[in-house]
This record gives structure tokens, C-alpha cells and sequence, in this order.
């Protein structure tokens, strides 16, 4: 399984504007390839973390070519992101709650129900 972990500093007065724009992304459940995204938020330091999950690199690298940038330019989200790091990663995951939880933890963060996409 890929997943592709996402950290970012988002503009002090954009907090608002990056939140809902991140709701926006619930169409990526229609992706071939997708299992699952989730994400939180740091107000203290003005940080969003999402983590997603795909079953391949394969179907993670069609979304990147052919949809991720056509649903961003739809969030809104631009202009509201002053850095982003994200780090990629393979391997086998038994539970993704479990791990969303404890990554999202040790970033001193909870989920955030409201950007939680599943293909359930």
C-alpha cells in the first residue's frame, strides 16, 4: 500500500479558506486505486496533516497525472498554503485507523471528521 503523508503550514489568516477547500477533495473516492484519506489540524501552529492511502503507486501516480491538479484548482486551496512537505511511503498496513491515529497523534493532532474521505 502507498501512503503519502502530508504536512501544511498554512497563512495565518487562510485557516478557514484551507479547511474548506479540504472538504472539497471527497471526489478523489472515486479513484480507481484509493482506499482512504484522513486529516487534522494544529491551530497552534498553523499546520494541516493529512495521510492517504492507495493501494498502489501505479493507481497514486494516474491520480497524480490526470486528477490531482484538476480537483486542487476546484478546493481553492491556492493561495492558502505557505509550505508543504510530503513524504511517500510502501508498505504493508493492517490497520490504517490505527495508524492515521497514532501518525496524527504524534504530530499533536486529532482527526478531523469533516475531511475524512472513504471508499465505504
Amino acid at each position: 500500500m502507498l501512503i503519502k503523508k502530508i504536512i501544511c503550514e498554512v497563512k495565518k489568516d487562510h485557516a478557514i479558506a484551507f479547511a474548506l477547500g479540504q472538504k472539497r477533495w471527497k471526489e478523489i473516492k472515486h479513484i480507481d486505486g484509493f482506499v482512504a484519506q484522513y486529516g487534522g489540524w494544529s491551530e497552534s501552529e498553523h499546520k494541516a496533516f493529512i495521510i492517504g492511502f492507495w493501494r498502489s503507486r501505479s493507481s497514486y501516480n494516474e491520480f497524480m497525472e490526470k486528477c490531482h491538479d484538476l480537483i486542487y484548482e476546484k478546493t481553492g486551496q491556492g493561495g492558502t498554503i505557505e509550505s508543504i512537505d510530503v513524504l511517500i511511503d510502501e508498505k504493508e498496513v493492517d490497520n490504517i485507523k490505527t495508524l492515521t491515529i497514532e501518525w496524527l497523534h504524534n504530530q499533536a493532532s486529532t482527526i478531523c471528521e469533516e475531511w475524512t474521505i472513504t471508499t465505504d
